[in-house]
């Protein structure tokens, strides 16, 4: 991996995403933005006529549905050519052109939730039997779900209007972390005395250094220029929030937390019972953190050690193709016909893998209905790239499954599913990794770096999932935030989550304002099935690989099914039921199980 970050323009080929098979060029995507133009009005020529005839009902969903897919696939290809490089910007104003022109048209159909409510319920009954709404009956169902939380026509047109402000604030704290932020981070000497330019890429991998001081030097770096932005990014995170609880309140959700959930039809109780089941498995965490100040040899555990592995004699490193080739041995017990496809999508055009200049930080899955899934990441070579790049993997082949299986309005998945596969195939390859390794020292290495991943996906989201939920609630109450008090909530969890191992002096000061630079809180409430999903993930890998083709076909099932049932049920028929403990107390006893064999490893 280079150490100064590349500009896009010298990034090879086979190193990119091949957008282009959405649009061979910009000037195409331009003829095709023109012809979006229109689709406004098409939608809009139904309204007030939706009561009219089932034919005209018919007629009215095929236009606003074939003029949302138009929409997505103009709006994926601008979207994906801005995160190349955010500093681009050729690419911010495509971007801002196709999120208006998606505004636009959302307004323009913000008529038909309520007037399709507003048809007689006897009617509707009648017409659901026909076989022109028939293919439309799980899609309509849903929408008539929300009536009690659906306002009248003129409301929801200000609503769909409104969300394009709303929507520009996360826009503004994702410039100043990727562009202006990015752009003011200092150099740190790294283990060899070089100058290493901070990213938010790097940061992380700076962390995992086996010199503390270069793990000093990156956490202090880092953290003070986002200190020197904390005001800002409290008013913006303030700003953010206060949306959500506008948009709850103005459709008389009782909290902006039961307005997030709605969509998933997840009970609040759901939500809650993480947050305490992840309580109450605090001591196995605590001795979790334990272990690792012993294996570290310190007298004072602070924050930035949390990253480094604790077993010192191991380093796994991976080229790209070398990742590729592992994730692939790793997923056979998915199918023949799902390593051939992610096989190939890995190589060939669906992958933007390393940082440039400008480039968004992360990584994620995103495309839409007509185009490949694509996938950013910021590849570094770490085992946790790797871990990435198959979790990201995963996401992207439930997109393939769902869209290869269902019409194009029922094969986006819910939110609640969408970190199910992805966490599958990182428990898949956890188990790969394990199963081929005997060397003592390397398993303990492995079963460190899965720990590690429940820190930060059941206990670290579930801690994110909290600060989320308290911070709303004081917006809620008319409390304003600030700076110096979501540094106050945030040190407070941190505390409560890692214990009194952690020396929590000074050094460990800059953790209070960790709040700062996460995207997440912008997602409204979006963290908390990262914790849900891993723990269905654990049953559903374990099951596949102690009870064969069966539960294997029940999860290609559940990858096929898209949205044509609620989250819950998908999981149900899956395997695993979120409504009870079972699969939270399960996964976190899977935790400590893990504690108990690391250290008679390390004994």
């Amino acid at each position: 991996m280079n150490k100064e970050p590349r500009r896009r323009q010298d990034v090879p080929r086979e190193d990119r995403w091949n957008v282009e098979a959405l649009y061979p060029n910009d000037a195409a995507w331009e003829a095709d933005f023109a012809l979006t133009q229109s689709l406004p009005a098409q939608v809009e020529a139904y309204r007030g006529r939706l009561a009219e005839s089932v034919e005209t009902l018919a007629a009215a969903i095929r236009a606003l549905l074939d003029a949302h897919r138009h929409i997505e696939k103009v709006y994926v290809y601008a979207h994906l050519r801005n995160d190349e490089d955010l500093g681009n910007n050729t690419y911010q104003v495509m971007f801002d052109r196709a999120r208006s022109a998606y505004i636009q048209l959302s307004t323009a159909g913000s008529y038909f939730s309520p007037e399709l409510l507003a048809i007689d319920d006897a009617t509707m009954a009648e017409w659901m039997e026909t076989d022109l709404i028939a293919p439309y009956r799980v899609w309509l169902e849903d929408i008539l779900r929300g009536k009690p939380y659906t306002l009248s026509p003129s409301e929801e047109r200000l609503m769909s209007m409104a969300s394009e402000p709303l929507g520009a604030i996360s826009k503004v704290f994702s410039v100043l972390k990727n562009v202006d932020l990015a752009a003011r981070l200092p150099a740190v000497q790294d283990e060899e005395g070089d100058e290493q330019q901070l990213t938010h890429a790097s940061f992380i991998r700076l962390l995992e250094s086996r010199d503390r001081s270069v793990r000093k030097a990156a956490f202090d770096a880092y953290y003070a220029e986002y200190k020197g932005n904390r005001t800002t990014n409290a008013a913006i995170l303030d700003a953010g929030i206060k949306s959500h609880v506008f948009n709850a309140r103005a459709r008389g959700f009782s909290s902006a937390l039961a307005a997030a959930l709605f969509g998933d039809n997840v009970d609040v109780s759901v939500y809650d019972a993480l947050i305490a089941a992840v309580h109450d498995a605090l001591p196995a965490f605590y001795r979790y953190v334990g272990l690792r100040k012993r294996l570290l040899g310190v007298d004072d555990l602070h924050l930035y050690d949390a990253y480094v592995s604790v077993i010192p004699a191991v380093e796994m490193r991976f080229t790209y193709d070398e990742a590729v080739e592992t994730i692939r041995a790793a997923l056979q017990p998915l199918g023949r016909r799902y390593v051939e496809v992610m096989t190939e999508g890995l190589t060939s055009g669906w992958v933007d893998r390393y940082e440039n200049v400008g480039k968004r930080s992360g990584a994620y899955s995103s495309g839409c209905y007509d185009s490949m899934p694509y996938i950013l990441t910021n590849y570094t070579g770490t085992l946790d790239a790797m871990f990435t790049l198959a979790h990201e993997l995963g996401h992207s082949m439930h997109s393939w499954h769902s869209i290869q299986a269902q019409p194009y309005h029922l094969a986006d998945y819910r939110i609640l599913v969408a970190e199910v596969a992805s966490t599958t195939n990182e428990a898949l390859l956890n188990h790969h990794l394990l199963q081929v390794t005997e060397d003592k020292a390397a398993r303990a290495y492995l079963i460190d770096r899965y720990l590690d991943s429940f820190r930060g996906t059941l206990y670290r989201q579930t801690m994110f999932a909290e600060f989320e939920k308290l911070v709303h609630e004081q917006v809620e109450a008319g409390q304003p935030l600030t700076a110096d008090g979501l540094d106050a909530t945030y040190l407070q969890l941190v505390k409560r989550y890692f214990g009194d191992q952690v020396a929590f002096d000074e050094q460990d000061a800059p953790i209070g304002w960790e709040w700062s630079r996460v995207d997440h809180f912008f997602y409204n409430f979006y963290v908390y099935k990262y914790a849900t999903g891993m723990s269905s993930a654990i049953a559903i890998a374990s099951s596949i690989l102690n009870d064969g083709d069966a539960a294997l076909q029940r999860y290609l099932t559940f990858l096929s099914s898209g949205s044509s049932k609620y989250p819950l049920d998908l999981l149900k028929d899956a395997g695993v039921d979120l409504t009870t403990p079972e699969p939270v107390a399960a996964a976190l006893a899977e935790f400590e199980r893990l504690v108990g064999e690391l250290e008679t490893l390390v004994e």
